[in-house]
């Protein structure tokens, strides 16, 4: 039985799965914090990450739909710093981390990234309404691996 109690078990624990596995658990990662975009595109392209045997040409479009997505809401983020924008930016990378058909050149892993943008997003939406506790968002992570992994 698989229980994640901090980053380094997190990061140990990802680096053993395989690209499909890597997506589900980024989009599961990804789903906990869609609360805080109200972009659909984002929503269902998380939808199709879910799916272990979504078809590779569906996951490009939807790849491509959430890069329009991120671009739009960096956009709007602007010089004003609109956090709640800032914070949908961040759902989107996170989301575009999950749909990588395959690890980035940087030896970062989709679901590792898919985690931090998720993160942030949940710190710009803390800062946004002046509390809120980020650092749950890991702890919130640790118990989606372990289930995860509990499943398998």
């Amino acid at each position: 039985m698989a229980s994640i109690s901090n980053d380094q078990e997190l990061k140990q624990a990802l680096d053993r799965l395989d690209v499909t596995q890597q997506r589900v658990v980024g989009a599961l990662f990804v789903e906990n914090v869609l609360d805080l975009s109200n972009d659909e595109r984002i929503g269902k392209a998380v939808k199709l990450a879910l799916d272990p045997a979504a078809d590779s040409d569906v996951l490009k479009s939807a790849q491509k739909s959430v890069t329009n997505a991120i671009l739009e809401s960096h956009a709007r983020c602007g010089a004003e710093g609109d956090w709640k924008d800032q914070a949908t930016y961040f759902v989107g990378r996170a989301a575009a981390a999950c749909l990588m058909p395959k690890p980035r050149s940087t030896g970062k892993d989709p679901a590792w990234q898919a985690a931090l943008s998720s993160r942030m997003a949940r710190t710009s939406a803390a800062i946004d309404s002046d509390g809120g506790m980020p650092e749950q968002e890991s702890a919130k992570q640790f118990q989606i691996l372990s289930s995860y992994l509990n499943s398998l």
